[in-house]
C-alpha cells in the first residue's frame, strides 16, 4: 500500500512531453486567432474605404447637380468646405488622408470625375476592386489599363497587372459622363 501511495506522490506533476504537447496545442490556437483577426480587419478596412469612397462619389454628385460639369481642377477643398468628407478621414487644407494612411483625391474631368486613392494595400486593393462595380465607369490600379467591364472577377483583381503587383497600390476610379 505504501508502494502505491509512493508511485501516485511522484507522478502527480506533469511530464515534460506533456507540456510540450499543451505548449504546441495553444500555439496552434494563437495562429489560427492571428489569421482570423488579419483577415476580418483587411474586411473591415476595405468595407470602411467602399463606404467612404461611395459618399465621397455622391457626395461630389450631389454638390455639382445641375452645373453641367465638374470642371478641371481638385474638388477636394470644396467637398471640405462643404464638410461633405467621411468622418473616419482626416482633412486639412484640401488634402484628404484615408483611414489606412494614404491620400484621397477628386479631380474633375469636366462632364465626369475621378477618385484617386493611394497607399493601398493588397487584400484591400482587390476587395476594392471587386466590390466597386455600380455607378464606375472604369477602375485602374497605378499605370494598369482601365478596367471597363464590371463586375470585376477576382481572378482579374489580383492578376500582376492589378492589385497582384507590389503594394502599396494607387487606385483610379472615374464616373460615368
Amino acid at each position: 500500500m505504501k508502494q502505491a501511495t509512493r508511485k501516485f506522490a511522484r507522478q502527480a506533476g506533469m511530464t515534460l512531453v506533456e507540456i510540450i504537447a499543451a505548449l504546441a496545442i495553444i500555439a496552434v490556437v494563437i495562429v489560427g486567432a492571428l489569421a482570423l483577426y488579419a483577415s476580418g480587419s483587411s474586411s473591415a478596412n476595405s468595407n470602411a474605404m467602399l463606404q467612404d469612397l461611395t459618399a465621397i462619389r455622391s457626395a461630389t454628385q450631389q454638390l455639382y447637380m445641375g452645373q453641367g460639369g465638374y470642371g478641371t481642377v481638385s474638388l477636394n477643398t470644396i467637398l471640405e468646405t462643404a464638410q461633405k468628407v467621411p468622418t473616419d478621414m482626416t482633412v486639412s487644407g484640401g488634402t484628404i488622408t484615408t483611414r489606412l494612411g494614404g491620400t484621397l483625391t477628386v479631380t474633375g474631368a469636366t462632364t465626369d470625375f475621378t477618385i484617386n486613392i493611394t497607399n493601398v494595400p493588397a487584400d484591400v486593393c482587390t476587395q476594392l476592386i471587386t466590390n466597386s462595380a455600380d455607378g464606375w465607369a472604369s477602375v485602374k490600379v497605378g499605370a494598369s489599363p482601365a478596367i471597363t467591364a464590371f463586375p470585376v472577377s477576382p481572378a482579374i483583381a489580383t492578376a500582376a497587372a492589378q492589385c497582384g503587383g507590389t503594394a502599396p497600390f494607387s487606385i483610379t476610379w472615374t464616373t460615368p459622363n
